[in-house]
């Protein structure tokens, strides 16, 4: 045997050991990327029924996984992308721990270039959707785009360890699988089952936590909400009922001589002007906040403002960006005409992922509430019905403010939720 043939013959040994150190990290990066999808369960879960939350990725309006989880683009087929996730790491993770396995000897490398081709896909059409369509990336999301492509180029070392070419590999490895009956159909149970796991009992667990399969929260009817539309966007009666059984009353509603309606104490301690946006998905968790507020203190008075991040009505927004706030504000302040503010601002908020999947007009929106829609149509057409949304997008504009939500309260501007040093007046 010659020298050339011994060298032959080290590399040939080397072979499986590189092999089965790769589809072992491989294994380990499955692992990783069932806890992180564990956890951006998590931040989906929390911030539809936590009006308090705040995940740690909530860097900034561009990068911030909770305006990702409030997205409609979090779901498919009523089920969250991360538990969707959680089942193809899976299935991924036990192709890794079968392939290691010498009795079963599953020819690994190519079906897991084939995974890691598919995983790689979808994480690219996802940062898709978010740089265009969310226009905020998910820092737990970019996370799992990166170990995706940590598991495809580490099956296609792999791959062209064992054949010399990863496309070689992967013809092989799949013809040697159909020629195996038993494991076509374990790897099918295997596969079809972790998918079938994700649909069934994913909305399940989501039922469990109070959340809707189309991933609407129900949080608005368990706090206590004033207006809770049902499906068909009837009002239902607004004195709710506590844990108890016992009846508990409404907060009053009102308006003030400038026009700006208001929900809370008759004889407030602390008053809330709250800024903000239909479309904004963080205002839809604010509205949540201030619910429970009012609902469970007569203290509190809140008055809402609007300031729409349109460029249709809003000055200081210079490009696209919530595209119909400004029509759904006046839509809002239309129904405020014929008494029913206070139930379209529910609806606005509760209704949401659905006014933008299906693109509802105002009139859609007006008839869910059973409006007079004529003079809901005349209030939309009169230019003078929005000039109370041109006063206070000047006044917010004119205090500075830089986002929604944001509140107001005896001169202080605060972000996102009202913090408890601000409520001291109350609770003293």
């Amino acid at each position: 045997m010659g020298e050339s043939d011994l060298s032959r013959a080290d590399f040939v040994g080397l072979e499986p050991r590189r092999i089965n150190l790769a589809i072992g990290v491989i294994a380990l990066l499955c692992l990783l990327g069932i806890g992180i999808a564990v956890d951006l369960t998590g931040v989906f879960v929390l911030s539809r029924v936590d009006p308090d939350y705040q995940s740690f990725c909530a860097v900034s309006e561009g990068m911030n996984c909770e305006t990702v989880a409030l997205s409609r683009y979090s779901t498919v087929a009523g089920v969250p992308i991360a538990i969707w996730g959680i089942a193809g790491y899976s299935f991924v993770l036990i192709l890794s721990i079968l392939s290691l396995i010498k009795r079963i000897r599953l020819p690994g490398p190519g079906l897991l270039v084939v995974m890691g081709v598919l995983m790689v896909g979808v994480g690219f059409y996802l940062i898709y959707v978010m740089h265009f369509l969310i226009k905020s990336f998910c820092i737990l999301c970019i996370a799992l785009d990166v170990i995706n492509v940590a598991i495809l180029t580490l099956a296609i070392i792999a791959a062209r360890a064992r054949h010399g070419s990863c496309i070689k590999s992967v013809l092989l490895d799949i013809a040697a699988v159909f020629k195996r009956p038993v494991l076509v159909v374990v790897i099918a149970i295997l596969g079809f089952g972790s998918l079938g796991a994700a649909y069934t009992l994913g909305p399940k667990y989501l039922a469990s936590k109070g959340i809707q399969t189309g991933g609407q929260s129900l949080e608005f009817v368990k706090s206590g909400t004033v207006f809770a539309p049902s499906d068909k966007g009837k009002a239902t009666d607004p004195q709710t009922c506590g844990r108890d059984g016992a009846a508990i009353k409404a907060p009053l509603t009102g308006l003030t001589d400038d026009g700006h309606h208001w929900i809370g104490g008759e004889d407030p301690r602390v008053e809330i002007h709250e800024f903000t946006d239909y479309e904004c998905p963080h205002c839809r968790k604010a509205h949540m906040m201030v619910r429970k507020l009012v609902a469970s203190d007569r203290h509190i008075r809140v008055y809402h403002r609007h300031l729409p991040l349109d460029m249709a009505c809003n000055p200081a927004i210079q490009k696209p960006f919530h595209a119909r706030a400004c029509e759904l504000s006046k839509v809002a302040v239309c129904a405020g005409q014929q008494g029913r503010f206070w139930e379209m601002n529910d609806f606005l908020f509760q209704k949401s992922d659905d006014i933008r999947a299906k693109n509802w007009t105002a009139d859609d929106i007006a008839q869910r509430l059973e409006l007079d829609l004529d003079k809901f149509r005349c209030c939309m057409d009169d230019p003078g019905s929005g000039a109370i949304i041109d006063s206070d997008i000047a006044e917010a504009n004119g205090l500075g403010l830089k986002g929604t939500p944001a509140f107001v309260i005896n001169g202080q501007i605060y972000y996102g939720k009202v913090p408890d040093e601000a409520l001291k007046h109350v609770r003293d």
